[in-house]
């Protein structure tokens, strides 16, 4: 319930605060007083953008300001996803400055303007003339159809289920088109990966197979070279072994005549020493260059294949190349978990969608059993609004696939005069009569849940005399459940407010001001006698005004 509103440079609204109570609230006041600017107001407050050009001075900042009564709305739950303290009263508060800056509050906590918006939608439900065109709309015609039912909370936790759902499907959508592209890039990337595990990195000694190439390179010019020093070492006259053994000899026996030749027979044994390490190493090396040609072929085989993977990566060194392969080894792990999530997300879209259709065909199973009631209902309050021969039926249809309404697609169809065809209210009804429709439809779902704050703009032009008086026994009957305010230019209407609001427009000072007041008994029959008969009140408006009021 609203119990305050307050509004501060807004529009013609310098400062007001408004007090509201519960039940039903006529609003009255001339043409173009600011009755619509209140309700702006309010919009404005819970959510709807802003338009700066409304600030009644521009060099001050705009401030609206609501007190809500909500224990009764169910909200803590909503409170909670939101992070925000639950209190009853909660305030709503909104400041913002022509520079375009704008602050949203709920109970003190700064809040989003998307969140006030939705919190909005729980405490305050708008109908002007205007949005009475939500009748055409079939997503409201199912919402109410299921208000009546008493199935509201389990339709809403349908959607909710309905759009997880369809997450998966579109998410399914996007693999299968990512699937194409990964399977071009797993075939490249096991080729890839295969190329590198054919080389056996791990196991490779770049150095030493580096050194055999070389060798390889010039194998036979050494052999040639390393056999021709065999061939000397080993002659038995030439070779150098031969005459060093000679010399030794000589000086062994000339160092007996003269001392001085035991250097050079010293000289001679290091050198012979030499000549044995020479002969050794170089018969050594002889092994080293003796390849075969299938070990030759597969030395340089491989050179060739390290080389070719290198420039093919712009690499330089076998430890890049393996940690090459290690990664290409964890993108193909990751392209397999993605097959993994595919099929995995694959079951779950069939096994929610076997739920759904399930759940989906119990919901039309309960919309079907009220949809008699419902229709009864709005004939019967159609009937009490002076369109007693006003028939209506629900079109259900049942749709090929699961929607967010589960399999159903309905329409409303009336018939408005005796002898008519069924048809959709578009076709079939005036302005009036649709007006009509929404406040039975409005009264209708104020008896079988607890609506919010219902205020009503005007939603009974177009009609007078009988009918106004049953569209205020309406307001009033709606008021003793739950809070209803009613713009309303009917005497016949305003009269039956258990409270009257009136607006007025003042010119003070060279510029116009709209003020906003709460009306005594006297205050109620002078403004319903204006009401009546226009400006100059007569004693017979006046009269009239109180048998409105039931004042004798």
């Amino acid at each position: 319930m609203l119990n305050r509103l307050e509004i501060s440079n807004y529009a013609l609204i310098e400062n007001a605060v408004i007090n509201l109570d519960s039940g039903f609230t006529a609003i009255t006041g001339e043409t173009g007083a600011g009755k619509s600017i209140l309700l702006k107001a309010l919009n404005l407050l819970l959510g709807e953008r802003a338009d700066t050009s409304v600030l009644k001075q521009s060099d001050k900042k705009c401030f609206l300001e609501a007190e809500f009564k909500i224990d009764q709305l169910n909200l803590e739950s909503y409170f909670e996803e939101n992070d925000l303290d639950f209190e009853s009263p909660c305030i709503v508060r909104r400041e913002f400055t022509t520079s375009g800056k704008s602050r949203c509050f709920v109970n003190d906590s700064p809040v989003q303007i998307a969140t006030l918006k939705n919190l909005g939608n729980h405490l305050v439900n708008i109908h002007s003339q205007h949005q009475t065109l939500d009748l055409f709309d079939k997503q409201f015609q199912i919402d109410v159809l299921d208000s009546f039912a008493g199935i509201e909370n389990e339709s809403a936790l349908f959607k909710k289920d309905f759009s997880t759902y369809r997450a998966k499907v579109n998410r399914h959508i996007e693999l299968q088109v990512k699937d194409i592209e990964n399977r071009k890039e797993k075939d490249y990337t096991e080729f890839l990966l295969n190329e590198l595990k054919a080389a056996d990195l791990e196991n490779t000694d770049l150095d030493s197979l580096k050194s055999n190439h070389d060798k390889i390179e010039f194998a036979e010019k050494i052999s040639e070279g390393l056999g021709l020093a065999n061939s000397v070492f080993e002659n038995e006259t030439y070779g150098p072994h031969n005459g060093i053994k000679t010399l030794i000899e000589t000086f062994e026996e000339l160092k007996a005549y003269d001392p001085k030749f035991a250097d050079i027979h010293a000289r001679l044994l290091s050198l012979k020493i030499e000549l044995d390490d020479m002969q050794n190493e170089i018969g050594n090396a002889s092994g080293e260059f003796d390849f075969s040609e299938a070990d030759a072929l597969a030395i340089k085989e491989k050179m060739d294949l390290l080389n070719s993977l290198c420039f093919k990566h712009n690499l330089t060194e076998v430890s890049e190349l393996i940690a090459l392969q290690e990664k290409l080894s964890g993108q193909l792990e990751e392209l397999d978990g993605f097959e993994n999530e595919l099929n995995q997300l694959e079951k779950e879209i069939e096994a929610d969608k076997s739920a759904l259709t399930k759940r989906a065909q119990q919901i039309r199973t309960k919309r079907q059993g009220a949809q008699i009631k419902l229709c009864a209902a709005i004939e019967s309050s159609l009937s009490n609004l002076s369109m007693e021969d006003a028939k209506m039926q629900i079109d259900f249809q049942e749709t090929e696939k699961l929607t967010k309404n589960g399999l159903d697609q309905i329409e409303f169809l009336f018939q408005t005069n005796k002898g008519g065809q069924f048809a959709s209210l578009k076709k079939v009804a005036s302005g009036g009569e649709l007006s009509r429709m929404m406040l039975s439809i409005m009264s209708i779902l104020s008896e079988c849940k607890h609506l919010p704050t219902l205020i009503f703009d005007e939603i009974d032009t177009g009609v007078s005399g009988e009918v106004a008086a049953k569209i205020a026994k309406e307001f009033v009957k709606m008021g003793a459940k739950i809070q209803l305010i009613a713009i309303t230019h009917l005497p016949q209407v305003a009269a039956k407010g258990k409270h009257h609001l009136h607006v007025s427009k003042n010119n003070e000072s060279e510029k116009t001001v709209t003020h906003i007041k709460q009306l005594t008994n006297d205050e109620r029959i002078d403004e319903l006698a204006k009401m009546i008969s226009g400006e100059e009140i007569t004693s017979a408006a006046k009269e009239n005004a109180m048998h409105l009021l039931n004042i004798s």
